[in-house]
């Protein structure tokens, strides 16, 4: 609000009282209806809460950076469940993440899949469910850190009480002593599907009863949270509970056996343990209940073929044709779509079209057999003729009909997510325009979206909107809704709180339009728009100094940088720049920042730290600056401001060096590279301010000089090979070794010469005459055969004196 500079703000809360007289005028009828979790989800409820806690147990022994006098008031149930719980957590650990261990970030983690339990309960059918806590349990078999709540007692609980959900396995006594198992399958079912059903039995009632209200079709819109929930309990509306739940069975099933299968195909059905061979044989039996024994059916079709071939001769009586059937059948399929007509009304038109087709025929055949004076045929002639032109007229007015706006009086069942709405709520509800909605998952900004919807209807020639609330009782769909309310009534009292306190803007700030004028007056300003009277860039340490000494602009200040472009996607540079540095782009390769001739900045945040010390790239960066920049080579660690400043825990710290630490990784690379500085820096601004420290007392940096640094190493170091730099001797050796760069850039430039030609040339040939001198075959055998037979042709080349 200040940076928009707002001065007057208006704000309309739901409690104020003109808002809540205006959608208190015509508000919809609501009816909230509470359903108990089963037995089974209300234990597994308190498994995953008892998981929680012994979480948060584990993360007070863990760390002693959290300030738990700001939590303590906040560990129950009602908050573990929210959004925000884990991440308050995570908010307070992050100024420390880097120096935590593995331990501690496990258990942050593991509340966040905590909190996706308690979802999953009540969204997840039970086989779902089921399959979701066997694939945290199998990820985290395979992983370094497990989750220590698996190891729990309440999570051993937790995966009884979710399996007998699904199903649970009996075991039986035969006669001679022995035992034999059994699984029998459970399946249990979401308690709010059932309560769906019930509320549309309601709504249908009530739709029958009040028809007569409604011109146009009545929609019944149905929210759910995603669309997972959405495919599910459209499954179940359409097929039922035996249908939905034995399918998801059977998928499970399916993906359970895939294991068993490759076992089967090694060593036999006796290899596979109890459960696993129940499971096995109880896919082929969903199977069957499901889609039937096809095997039977074809064996028994492929029996009957002779007997259906000798009663395909001799017809019955007032057997219908084939093609007749066909036409039936397809105006059954048409019934079952959204057209204008009825069912009835399509199965009519077919049996009319039937009996056209048998007029158009006894038509044809008594025009073909029966001779023009024979009176008793004419008159049927005329009978059929007129019989015809009515089934034709017919059939014109029902094509007319079939593409005739209509409004049918209906009542149709819509199902919505929230997360596929795109649009605002309140556009959605006017184009669906429902009467009734069900919340088969509560949002509250949707909630606020029907109420303004509700208060803009006319409620003379509209009726009201009803509406139906479904929320599990005393479980974590009812604190996550609670919570909801309460947060939005704390935000809006903040907005009113915040709008008493707020100080009015300034209109005008004149010192900064002064300082740009001054700027573009005295020319500091590089570019300027709107007829030169703002700058699009001006150096503001320039206009200062000139400021202070009446127009005389003298700077002592060392201010030159030469910056490696791909700097830029940081804030060093920005933060540079506005405390008075002149900055070279250039693209550097070695260091980051060149500061002098003789300082070399590479800079490297936490993050990058970690991440160059695992691929070892530190270390030849800091190889190549401490070989140019052999007087103050520099590394600057840069921490974030947000987290603490701290490379590692103290606690971890140890006598001997370990690779997984990063501070043993500090002492080898100084060990390495003994001429190498380490600058800490808090912040950004803190960096600006040792860079100008740096430069004090030394010589601006030469930016062709920074840039020119290392490019002819890298070259020479391609031709060279892989043995660059193992070699050592005296700086007498090292002078005679040294490569002519002209005569090395000929070289690359002669026709058919690459890296690797031009490293065999230079270790067997002194001198480009040299090489001029070489014979074919020499040429070949030192360079290739290509590229030897293209020097050999380029140096005897003949060229036409010009007459």
């Amino acid at each position: 609000l200040k940076a928009l500079r707002v001065r007057r703000l208006y704000l309309y809360p739901r409690f104020q009282d003109a808002v809540r007289r205006e959608l208190e005028q015509s508000p919809p009828s609501v009816t909230e209806l509470h359903q108990a979790l089963s037995p089974l989800q209300t234990e597994i409820q308190q498994c995953i809460a008892a998981a929680v806690q012994a979480c948060l147990r584990e993360l007070k022994q863990s760390t002693h950076k959290l300030e738990w006098n700001t939590i303590d008031g906040d560990l129950n149930i009602e908050n573990c469940v929210t959004t925000h719980f884990d991440r308050a957590i995570r908010r307070q650990l992050e100024h420390e993440w880097h120096q935590l261990t593995p331990h501690t970030k496990q258990l942050v983690q593991d509340l966040r899949t905590l909190r996706t339990l308690f979802q999953a309960l009540i969204r997840y059918d039970c086989i779902s469910f089921w399959r979701l806590l066997s694939n945290i349990q199998t990820m985290n078999a395979g992983t370094r850190h497990p989750s220590l709540w698996l190891l729990t007692p309440a999570a051993d609980r937790m995966f009884r009480k979710a399996k007998e959900r699904v199903y649970r396995m009996e075991h039986s006594l035969k006669g001679n002593g022995s035992g034999g198992g059994q699984l029998v399958t459970v399946l249990e079912e979401n308690p709010k599907w059932k309560l769906v059903r019930q509320v549309l039995h309601e709504i249908r009632q009530d739709y029958d009863n009040n028809n007569e209200m409604t011109d146009g079709p009545t929609t019944a819109l149905v929210m759910v949270q995603d669309d997972r929930t959405l495919q599910s309990l459209k499954s179940y509306l359409t097929g039922g509970k035996k249908e939905t739940l034995a399918l998801t069975w059977l998928r499970f099933l399916e993906h359970k056996n895939d294991r068993s299968r490759s076992i089967l195909g090694q060593e036999g059905l006796a290899s596979l343990s109890e459960e696993r061979r129940l499971l096995y044989e109880e896919e082929g039996r969903t199977r069957q209940i499901l889609f039937g024994d096809k095997k039977k059916s074809n064996t028994k079709s492929n029996n009957k073929n002779s007997t259906t071939q000798q009663k395909r001769k001799a017809p019955k009586l007032n057997q219908v044709p084939a093609y007749l059937k066909k036409r039936r059948r397809v105006a059954n399929e048409m019934g079952r779509g959204d057209l204008t007509h009825q069912r009835d009304d399509l199965e009519r038109e077919a049996i009319l079209d039937e009996a056209v087709e048998e007029v158009e025929q006894d038509f044809h055949q008594m025009n073909s057999s029966s001779s023009p004076d024979d009176a008793a045929t004419a008159r049927q002639r005329t009978r059929l003729g007129d019989r015809l032109k009515l089934a034709r007229q017919h059939d014109q007015e029902a094509d007319e009909a079939m593409f005739r706006v209509s409004n049918p009086t209906e009542l149709r069942v819509l199902i919505r997510s929230y997360d596929s709405v795109e649009c605002d709520y309140t556009l959605l509800l006017q184009d669906l325009q429902p009467r009734y909605i069900v919340f088969y998952d509560v949002d509250v900004s949707f909630i606020r979206s029907v109420e303004m919807f509700a208060a803009l209807r006319s409620t003379k020639t509209i009726p009201d909107i009803k509406s139906y609330f479904l929320i599990f009782d005393a479980s974590a769909e009812e604190k996550t809704f609670m919570k909801a309310l309460e947060k939005e009534q704390q935000a809006f009292e903040r907005l009113v709180q915040h709008k008493m306190t707020m100080p009015p803007p300034l209109l005008h700030d004149t010192t900064t339009t002064q300082e740009i004028q001054q700027a573009v007056a005295q020319g500091s300003a590089s570019s300027t728009y709107l007829d030169g009277t703002l700058p699009l860039a001006f150096d503001s340490s320039t206009t200062a100094t000139t400021r202070k000494g009446q127009g005389k602009a003298v700077d002592k200040r060392r201010r030159d940088i030469a910056v490696d472009v791909r700097e830029f996607r940081a804030a060093l540079p920005s933060i540079l720049h506005q405390g008075g540095m002149r900055l070279a782009p250039v693209t550097l390769t070695v260091g980051d920042f060149v500061l002098s001739n003789v300082h070399c900045v590479e800079r490297k945040s936490i993050s990058d730290l970690y991440g160059s010390f695992g691929s070892g790239r530190l270390n030849d960066q800091a190889q190549a600056m401490c070989k140019f920049y052999k007087e103050a080579p520099c590394l600057l660690i840069e921490f974030d401001p947000s987290k603490s400043f701290c490379l590692q825990n103290p606690n971890e710290l140890g006598v001997d060096i370990r690779q997984d630490a990063i501070c043993s990784k500090m002492v080898i690379l100084i060990i390495n590279n003994p001429l190498l500085r380490i600058l800490w820096s808090k912040t950004p601004h803190e960096t600006l301010k040792i860079f100008a420290d740096l430069k004090k007392n030394h010589k601006e940096v030469d930016v062709a000089k920074a840039v020119a640094m290392g490019r002819n190493e890298s070259l020479e170091a391609l031709l060279q090979g892989p043995n660059v730099g193992s070699s050592s001797g005296d700086s007498d050796d090292d002078e005679e070794d040294e490569v002519n760069e002209a005569a090395r850039d000929m070289l690359l430039r002669l026709p058919g010469v690459t890296l690797e030609a031009a490293r065999r040339i230079m270790e067997q040939v002194d001198t480009l005459a040299d090489l001029a001198d070489l014979s074919r075959e020499e040429m070949r055998r030192i360079a290739g055969p290509v590229a030897g037979q293209k020097l050999f042709t380029f140096f005897r080349q003949q060229h036409n004196s010009s007459e």
